[in-house]
């Protein structure tokens, strides 16, 4: 599925049978900058999990969509 300002998320029959983080997609990120993220099926009407690799590290977090805009959201570990 595609979104505002080039970001997009595979369809979760990606994610079929086996309900993995398989789904591609393309999201912005909190400092701004479209990244990968690899998504699974929805928790919620409002949220998918999802993760992706910053600075060489995985970090979890999950996909929203905000003002059509597909936005990965995540907590960095201190």
């Amino acid at each position: 599925m595609k979104y505002a300002q080039g970001t997009w998320l595979q369809s979760e029959e990606a994610a079929y049978p086996h309900g993995r983080m398989t789904r591609r997609g393309l999201a912005k990120w909190p400092d701004g900058k479209l990244r990968r993220v690899w998504a699974g099926l929805p928790d919620s009407f409002y949220s998918v999990p999802a993760y992706g690799y910053l600075r060489g590290k995985r970090v979890k977090g999950f996909l929203t969509v905000e003002e059509g805009v597909l936005v990965f959201n995540y907590e960095e570990k201190e």
